[in-house]
């Protein structure tokens, strides 16, 4: 009895102990990021390195998951859908490889601070992109074929 009351002690220790670890590291985490905001007055190539990164996001992410759709939707049987997704797939890359150009040029020239002056941050384009894959998911889904359920597999493995 005594050793399974050592076992729920240690366990509840750890338990405990990675609560208090989250804790720590979450505000050591946001303490460094004060430091790091509080440099960014004082050290003045720390503020073109974050501006660059914050530039760098959303093209990034973006071309990334259209990128990833491109190598899913090569195998997806249906080819007109596959043409349309294509295109999509292909202006949308375009669109976000010149948005991040004109965005270092304007960053570059002007020295802006604030993100709502960049194309990247528009809400339109970005609300256009989300909503673009969205779509191109939805047909996508739309365009394959019924998939047999569990009752119909399990019918005609019988007969």
């Amino acid at each position: 009895m005594m050793q399974q009351f050592e076992r729920y002690f240690y366990l509840l220790g750890k338990i405990i102990l990675l609560i208090i670890s989250i804790f720590l590291i979450a505000f050591l985490l946001l303490l460094g990021l004060k430091f790091l905001m509080q440099g960014l007055d004082y050290i003045p190539w720390l503020t073109y390195a974050y501006m660059c990164v914050m530039l760098l996001i959303p093209p990034v992410f973006f071309s990334t998951v259209f990128y990833i759709f491109w190598k899913r939707t090569i195998n997806y049987p249906g080819k007109i859908i596959r043409i349309i997704s294509y295109s999509i797939f292909l202006f949308f890359i375009i669109g976000w490889v010149s948005v991040l150009g004109s965005d270092f040029i304007v960053f570059f020239k002007n020295n802006y601070g604030d993100i709502n002056r960049y194309n990247a941050y528009n809400l339109m384009y970005l609300s256009a992109t989300i909503f673009m894959i969205f779509i191109t998911g939805i047909i996508q889904a739309l365009g394959m074929p019924k998939e047999v359920d569990w009752m119909e597999k399990h019918k005609m493995g019988n007969e």
